[in-house]
């Protein structure tokens, strides 16, 4: 299918169609899957269970993608990635703290907010994500964000508030079990 057909058809699945979803899922679902298998280690079951919640993402979020930036086959591989990078960065916080030893309550306290954290910050798009690990890690000032992001300190500042809104959203769900 050419770029101006598949345009056509994603423009319709974002108007609802339920048709131009399955076509474009259809079209595109192996070679999502084939990106997925060397991510899942060979283990085609991880890797099809990848694959089918990148569908389910890309359903929920189908109104965000712009064809302008480029295809809807990237925009998958996108969502495979980020999905593969959250789930290992989950599984590589949980085999460190699995290793601590003994710990008090407190401490045992202390590392889960520390993981829901880290799961949060793994959950934000990559741009709050990013915002947020230079202000608060990385311990940037504002002028030197702007510098680095090629933007205007008030721009940053207002990436930073919607950022540490999102990051509030998220983190309040995962600790309420969502």
């Amino acid at each position: 299918m050419d770029a101006e057909a598949e345009t056509v058809v994603v423009v319709a699945a974002q108007g609802g169609s339920d048709r131009a979803w399955r076509e474009l899922f259809e079209l595109h679902f192996d070679a999502v899957y084939r990106f997925c298998l060397p991510l899942a280690g060979g283990r085609c079951e991880q890797a099809e269970e990848t694959t089918q919640q990148v569908f389910v993402t890309a359903a929920e979020t189908i109104e965000r993608f712009d064809p302008g930036r480029g295809t809807f086959r990237s925009w998958l591989l996108g969502i495979a990635r980020n999905r593969y990078m959250t789930l290992r960065a989950r599984e590589h916080r949980r085999s460190r703290l699995e290793r601590v030893p003994w710990q008090s309550d407190a401490a045992t306290e202390r590392n889960r907010a520390d993981l829901l954290v880290h799961e949060a910050l793994a959950r934000l798009p990559c741009g709050y994500r990013r915002a947020l690990e230079d202000k608060y890690l990385r311990q940037l000032t504002m002028k030197e964000m702007a510098q680095t992001n090629g933007g205007s300190i008030e721009a940053i500042e207002s990436l930073l508030r919607r950022a540490r809104d999102r990051f509030a959203r998220i983190y309040e769900r995962m600790q309420n079990g969502e």
